[in-house]
């Protein structure tokens, strides 16, 4: 019998409201995974109402908005946190059939250089700019991104270790979408490791074009980027679940 323990480190946020979900979900996926439950915010008394549905709790603070909390979960802790070979990243409001561990099997074994993979592609392909001076520094190249495709954050499933790879490639485009503004930096550097100092201090001005509104570079979005960026974007894919895995949101279901 497989030790699904050491195959998928699996991702899940909740607070309050997602309580009703995360109880019939949360046992869906612990035969699975280590199951990582992210709490954007629960309480205590949910919490004990969770107890022994998940292996391990995070409690991120990165911002008091629960889904911006999330999304800088994502961006800036899981590449660190995952440690078997893939990880799965979903959604309290996803609905999962009792098979939904086979439509992950089925398309690890079928595409096993796949680096990133779910059920659904987002609303909108990355077309994407960001460039300048900095940017070459720190990259080695300006990065321009032109209708490629992207996962969308419900569900996804990722290689743990491109990922791993590639997390100074996605740290620093995460600092250039969150920390700069109209081309200048106007928050601190979340990586000095990575910011010689001199660029620091006189922040080189940025070309930053495509970077949504709601969110300073969403999870997703970022994620997929940074396939396309390091130019693996041949090994990320849309496949159709067959209703295995579904949203639960009034007038969206995807296949």
């Amino acid at each position: 019998m497989k030790d699904y323990k050491k195959l998928f480190d699996i991702f899940i946020c909740g607070g309050s409201q997602h309580l009703r979900l995360l109880k019939p979900l949360l046992p869906k996926l612990q035969p699975y995974g280590k199951v990582h439950l992210v709490s954007c915010f629960l309480t205590d008394d949910d919490l004990h109402q969770l107890r022994g549905r998940y292996d391990v709790l995070h409690r991120p603070q990165h911002s008091s908005d629960g889904y911006c909390n999330f999304e800088l979960f994502s961006i800036r802790d899981i590449n660190r946190l995952a440690t078997a070979p893939y990880f799965v990243k979903l959604d309290a409001d996803v609905h999962l059939e009792p098979d939904w561990i086979e439509y992950v099997e089925e398309y690890i074994e079928a595409y096993p250089d796949a680096v990133l993979f779910g059920p659904r592609k987002g609303n909108n392909d990355i077309t994407f700019q960001i460039s300048g001076a900095l940017v070459r520094r720190l990259l080695k190249q300006d990065i321009r991104i032109s209708n490629a495709r992207k996962v969308t954050g419900g569900f996804y499933v990722a290689k743990t270790s491109f990922f791993r790879s590639h997390k100074r490639s996605m740290d620093i485009l995460h600092e250039l979408m969150w920390c700069f503004k109209d081309g200048v930096r106007y928050r601190p550097t979340l990586n000095p490791e990575y910011w010689p100092k001199d660029d620091l201090e006189t922040c080189d001005p940025v070309t930053l074009i495509g970077r949504t509104g709601k969110f300073q570079g969403n999870e997703d979005m970022l994620r997929s980027l940074v396939v396309h960026a390091v130019g693996a974007g041949d090994r990320l894919h849309v496949f159709d679940s067959q209703g295995r895995v579904r949203i639960d949101r009034p007038g969206t279901m995807f296949p």
